[in-house]
């Protein structure tokens, strides 16, 4: 296999694992968001921007830490990498949102 075939398995290892993620949190995301921001247009915009993350973040780490041009054949070392990229990706995005919503929700019980 030569580097610009490697270099699309990574990057596709990084779409499906975003698209998955992606189809999970839809519905429940844009009802939370919904409640916390107060208008359907503003949740949407909320979810678009979340999803737009939860695919570059992953193809960037891709793109800095993959693999394909380093090696000449996709072997286990290359799906690991590939795979854990993808995965780290996803888990950085996650964090970062899963933060900034929880900063967002009124808290209940605290002084009241």
């Amino acid at each position: 296999m030569n580097d610009i075939e490697l270099f699309a398995i990574e990057l596709l290892i990084g779409l499906i694992l975003s698209g998955i993620t992606i189809a999970v949190l839809y519905k429940p995301l844009t009802k939370l968001l919904i409640d916390i921001c107060g208008t359907e247009m503003r949740a949407k915009f909320w979810v678009t921007y979340s999803n737009i993350m939860l695919v570059l973040a992953p193809l960037l780490s891709e793109v800095v830490f993959g693999k394909s041009g380093h090696l000449n054949q996709a072997n286990f070392l290359f799906f690991k990498t590939a795979f854990g990229c993808a995965l780290f990706g996803v888990f950085a995005s996650l964090v970062i949102i899963g933060m900034r919503i929880n900063r967002s929700i009124p808290k209940v019980g605290k002084g009241n």
